[in-house]
């Protein structure tokens, strides 16, 4: 198995570097792998993992993420779209989730939809609860990326998400777009789906956006484990997602 951590300590360098035209292409409709469709399988949930930039969207089957799901005979179908750098620089990742994915999965009769996003991924799955509240029943994040470090300190300094108060005319950065989404998140989690967080305890990536997120998350919503921002940390995050939430999905009518 090949083990791509080196992908991951490209992450920065990458995003600060990479030119438009070197982006991967944002094509549409987005390609999905698909894990188990309503028609033959029955299942009332549809679970969609987001990826990082940092590998590929087989990287969940190849490290057994998938078949974390499948050994426990959970009823839910998976998508994995390639929904790649190339959709966040071009501002899409939103529209293409939703009308490539979300709009037809309720259109086919999911009971519920549940987004999985790891890294880039965890970044995807906010933006999109931040514009469609109301398509997803629950997001589980594994080691989001929130930002450079210089747009969380700033936050510190003010005294936590809460209390951060950002100006409007900031909104054109999407790192002020996201945090002022959670600034409305922690004063109004009922209208928003509920977020579940986890991370490794090692994650050079990281920094504190986890643990500022987490401020604003319920308690027992909110785990961090040994590891850092490699795919053998993402799957021991995921199996604790799967531990605390697969009785909640069994009994899903």
């Amino acid at each position: 198995m090949r083990h791509r951590k080196t992908f991951f300590r490209c992450f920065l360098l990458v995003l600060f570097l990479l030119p438009s035209a070197c982006a991967p292409k944002a094509t549409i409709p987005l390609p999905v792998l698909d894990y188990g469709r309503i028609e033959t399988s029955g299942n009332r949930i549809l679970l969609i993992f987001l990826r990082g930039i940092g590998g590929e969207y087989t990287d969940f089957e190849e490290y057994g993420l998938i078949e974390e799901v499948r050994s426990r005979n959970l009823p839910m179908d998976i998508v994995v779209p390639d929904a790649h750098f190339g959709y966040y620089q071009t501002e899409t990742i939103v529209l293409r989730l939703k009308e490539d994915i979300v709009d037809p999965a309720r259109a086919r009769g999911y009971r519920q939809i549940w987004l999985a996003g790891f890294s880039m991924g965890g970044l995807g799955s906010l933006l999109y609860i931040r514009e469609h509240p109301e398509d997803i029943d629950g997001v589980m994040l594994a080691s989001p990326f929130m930002g450079w470090s210089w747009i969380r300190e700033e936050i510190q300094l003010a005294g936590g998400v809460r209390t951060w108060q950002p100006e409007e005319s900031q909104f054109s950065d999407w790192q002020f777009l996201l945090w002022s989404f959670l600034h409305l998140y922690a004063s109004n989690p009922e209208s928003y789906p509920p977020l579940y967080l986890g991370y490794g305890k090692n994650d050079f990536l990281i920094g504190t956006g986890p643990e500022l997120l987490g401020e604003v998350l319920e308690k027992s919503h909110v785990f961090s484990l040994p590891g850092g921002h490699d795919y053998p940390t993402f799957k021991a995050i995921w199996a604790e997602h799967l531990n605390r939430r697969e009785n909640r999905w069994r009994s899903v009518p």
